[in-house]
């Protein structure tokens, strides 16, 4: 009878790695070989890539990465900074022995947990968060057919924007412009930012598959989005605009850009991306007509007893917050990176 062998990737097995990724109806972007490439490079996290084979195939992937911090603890993350990660198998069986192995790298490592964040929920004994969701707008070849759906207050707010002599761009690479408005507006939210390194790596390991697109005002960048690409699918990654042009509505004109451009280009479906029900966020994605996809976030607890809870509605979160958006935007962007390293 064949036997499934469970081991850690090898570097001369990464093509094989991004093909089974590629083809596999599971993956998402941040299981390529690339966002381990991004994360080790800008972090220092350690990878641990596991490959599930069988009589030479592979069979499944289970990215993780080994998280040590000294304020917020070590855990084993699939994976870390994406809101999506977890195992792609082509089978229960292999599904359940990469498990099994990734538990018995969380117990040899001695880490508090073991995380995997997953659109399916595994039929393993393991405490989940269905707390979160991400939003999804199915396109049309045909983008006016996306337009015709949107509720009149959207379509009001998307040519009210239009009307203010806002220029849109797509395909920009200019990180400076989105690292500015991003970090100004993390400060404000209480929430420490990446590191600019972050977003560059993205781009280097990316360079067809990601980009910035932004809104200028009177030759100023006051709107960004950076955007990843995966199969068929536009993703949001992250974006900000600047507090003081919000009356100009220049997040209505932008995402309703994008959304043109990606039906021009073919792609079947747009990822508004991860959010928390209910939410002043979460309620102005679905006013563009996207639809809730549950996510599950599964956790195998090792030297902690109860589920570990990072939202921004953690009460010691919204303290921190609250202390975080009073410091100075030059003493934030220089510290958050070194915060948000611990964050998964």
């Amino acid at each position: 009878m064949p036997k499934i062998e469970i081991y850690e990737l090898k570097r001369r097995e990464e093509k094989e790695w991004d093909a089974y990724v590629l083809k596999h109806p599971n993956s998402t972007f941040f299981h390529q070989i690339g966002w381990k490439r991004v994360v080790e490079r800008t972090y220092k996290h350690k990878p641990i890539y596991l490959i599930a084979r069988e009589e030479g195939e592979v069979k499944g992937v289970l990215p993780l990465f080994l998280m040590r911090s000294l304020i917020f603890g070590k855990k084993l993350v699939s994976v870390s900074f994406a809101p999506y990660g977890g195992v792609c198998a082509d089978d229960e069986i292999a599904e359940k022995m990469l498990i099994e192995e990734a538990k018995r790298i969380t117990d040899e490592y001695d880490v508090d947990y073991l995380e995997l964040r997953q659109f399916n929920k595994n039929d393993v004994e393991f405490v989940t968060n269905d707390a979160y969701v991400t939003l999804i707008l199915k396109l049309n070849r045909n983008y006016e057919v996306i337009w015709n759906t949107f509720r009149k207050s959207m379509r009001r707010y998307v040519r009210k924007a239009a009307e203010n002599d806002l220029k849109v761009t797509i395909n920009s690479k200019n990180l400076k412009n989105f690292y500015n408005i991003y970090t100004n507006a993390m400060r404000n939210l209480g929430t420490p930012a990446h590191s600019a390194a972050f977003f560059r790596n993205i781009l280097i390991e990316f360079p067809e598959n990601s980009n910035i697109a932004t809104i200028e005002y009177k030759n100023r960048v006051i709107s960004t989005i950076f955007l990843l690409y995966f199969k068929d699918i536009v993703i949001y990654g992250w974006g900000a605009s600047l507090r003081e042009c919000l009356e100009l509505s220049p997040n209505y004109l932008l995402f309703w850009e994008i959304i043109k451009y990606s039906c021009e280009m073919g792609f079947n479906f747009f990822d508004f991306g991860r959010s928390l029900p209910d939410t002043g966020v979460f309620l102005f994605k679905r006013g563009w007509g996207a639809v809730p996809k549950q996510l599950y976030y599964q956790y195998y607890l090792n030297n902690i007893s109860k589920m570990p809870d990072t939202s921004q509605l953690n009460p010691r979160r919204k303290k921190f917050a609250r202390v975080w958006k009073k410091m100075p935007l030059k003493l934030t962007t220089a510290l958050g990176p070194l915060i948000r390293k611990g964050i998964p």
